[in-house]
């Protein structure tokens, strides 16, 4: 598959960046978890985050800026089935998108269709 496709998708343009990020959820083996993890890459709607646990996808996982410690619930929208590094990759986004959980300014949805 190529990567067109998938760019036509995102809704948003992506920011590379970290932010140290709690996860509280349920594990692909059901297991409640509370963990520090972090992001990869952020939109206005979502992220890429790396995780040392497998969440289901399509579960939703309740996530924490550790920089403004605001939290919002995020569904699991793609999971990673293997590990690199350690950590498996996350693509969440947010239940209800907000412009002020990440910290950043993204560009109105109406001036990046332009």
């Amino acid at each position: 598959m190529s990567e067109t496709p998938i760019r036509e998708r995102r809704r948003g343009e992506r920011v590379i960046i970290r932010i140290p990020v709690m996860l509280y959820g349920l594990t692909k083996d059901n297991r409640h978890i509370s963990e520090e993890a972090e992001t990869v890459a952020i939109s206005r709607t979502g992220a890429l985050v790396r995780s040392r646990s497998q969440f289901k996808t399509g579960g939703v996982v309740e996530v924490t800026n550790s920089f403004s410690k605001q939290a919002d619930k995020f569904r699991v929208v793609w999971a990673s089935e293997a590990q690199k590094q350690g950590c498996y990759d996350l693509g969440v986004e947010m239940l209800t998108p907000h412009d002020d959980f990440w910290g950043l300014s993204f560009p109105s949805a109406a001036s990046a269709k332009s």
